[in-house]
């Protein structure tokens, strides 16, 4: 078999938990305000995003990474896999057995869910650009300033220890309002709920909301003001029962963080085209 010329950045595995009941995707595109199904073997992928020239020209195979990002992913299939079973069966305040194996390994694929993206590879462009060189930088110095962080264990497990350390909360969701998802799927919030972020866990008190499937979302909370009352709760579903208003308040996070497309069960984004509208404006300013 040839190897494979469309790389994603969100995997096959969690883009199929938030398709209809003909495994389709619905997605509106921000740019251009278009919405479409797709299938998961589509979205959020580029030809040959993780394809490192630099590794095929020293004799090596140049798609380490890819096959890194498959094992891990692998991995966490089956072990979220099972969580979402449990999840949908147990009481409220019912706690999910997580061995420290498995919360190690999730932990590192929600950081890297974060770093992988192309919005992290557009980011670090950004930066090249603007730096004292100023000078345009091409595709393949792209990918290979995106690699060095990818590999850079230092940035990888500070954000990843960090999500470790947290106390993890999961949510149901029961109405018929579904949680959504995107191309950039991990999103921040600050400790007051007042904003969502793009800068990661760097903000006193800042959690990760990390919508594992339509039905389920994954809250990850520093142990530090104000949370540090709820860590007896680690690894407990939620006794909040949703309101509709409560998960399009979370999906609102997906809006904000996405690259560019927003992914749904459901051929309905009229909400999220309206949050879109706000971002970069003062209206939910306290």
């Amino acid at each position: 078999m040839g190897e494979p010329k469309l790389h994603h950045y969100v995997p096959q595995f969690y883009l199929r938990r938030f398709t209809d009941v003909s495994g389709r995707l619905w997605l509106w595109d921000r740019e251009r305000d278009r919405i479409f199904s797709a299938s998961p073997k589509k979205v959020a992928a580029e030809k040959h995003f993780y394809h490192l020239t630099e590794l095929a020209e020293n004799g090596h195979d140049p798609l380490t990474m890819e096959k890194q990002f498959s094992h891990l992913e692998g991995e966490v299939a089956r072990i979220t896999g099972q969580w979402l079973d449990w999840l949908r069966q147990m009481e409220p305040v019912e706690k999910v057995k997580i061995p420290k194996i498995n919360r190690k390994l999730v932990s590192l694929y929600i950081a890297l869910q974060f770093l992988r993206t192309a919005d992290t590879r557009e980011f670090l462009t950004i930066i090249a650009e603007n730096s004292e060189i100023q000078k345009p930088v091409s595709a393949e110095e792209s990918r290979l300033l995106h690699t060095d962080l990818l590999w850079d264990d230092k940035s990888v497990r500070g954000l990843a220890d960090r999500i470790q350390s947290a106390t993890w909360v999961f949510g149901r969701n029961a109405t018929l309002t579904p949680f959504i998802s995107s191309d950039n799927p991990v999103a921040f919030r600050t400790g007051d709920n007042a904003m969502w972020l793009k800068v990661g866990l760097h903000s006193a008190g800042t959690y990760v909301v990390f919508p594992l499937a339509s039905d389920i979302v994954m809250y990850c909370y520093p142990k530090e003001p104000p949370w540090e009352k709820i860590a007896k709760f680690d690894r407990s579903l939620s006794p909040v029962v949703f309101s509709d208003e409560m998960v399009e308040s979370e999906n609102s996070g997906q809006v904000f963080m996405a690259s560019r497309f927003v992914l749904s069960s459901r051929n309905s984004f009229d909400k999220e085209r309206a949050f879109a509208k706000t971002i970069g404006t003062d209206l939910y300013a306290r």
